[in-house]
């Protein structure tokens, strides 16, 4: 999840719509990947441009599963800690694929896909191979 506090709260409330607000800033406490999505939502005949910061699996799934000629995903890059990306440092990289599934102890596990090159997976300290997961299934 991402969190802020009031302090940062920025610009009149409502300004863009109902139950919308602006933040100055966005905290992240745990190191696990999120996900920065473009979009193109149409709307009365034009094509408004978004990009969402989106905190989780889950909530991805779900955009990702809202999507229709008016409300398209364009591009999806997944924002990894150090530790899954082996540099040591939070990298921001093309999403190509996303799976789900889970290990021989009933643990989810996430395979994110980078650029069709290389795999990242969020199970911290374990070799995952995508062929022994049970349930796997694709997101993205």
């Amino acid at each position: 999840m991402f969190r802020s506090h009031e302090a940062f709260a920025d610009g009149t409330p409502n300004i863009f719509g109902d139950g919308y607000s602006n933040w100055r800033i966005f905290e992240r406490h745990l190191a696990h990947p999120w996900y920065h999505v473009v979009l193109e939502e149409c709307s009365d005949g034009k094509v408004w441009p978004r990009t969402m910061m989106i905190s989780d699996i889950d909530m991805l799934d779900e955009i990702l599963s809202q999507q229709t000629s008016e409300f398209v995903i364009t591009e999806i890059q997944v924002v990894t800690p150090g530790w899954m990306n082996k540099t040591g440092k939070w990298i921001m990289e093309g999403l190509s694929g996303l799976l789900v599934g889970y290990d021989s102890t009933g643990c989810r596990v996430c395979l994110h896909n980078i650029d069709d090159e290389k795999a990242y997976a969020d199970a911290p300290g374990r070799l995952i191979d995508a062929h022994s997961l049970k349930g796997l299934r694709v997101i993205f």
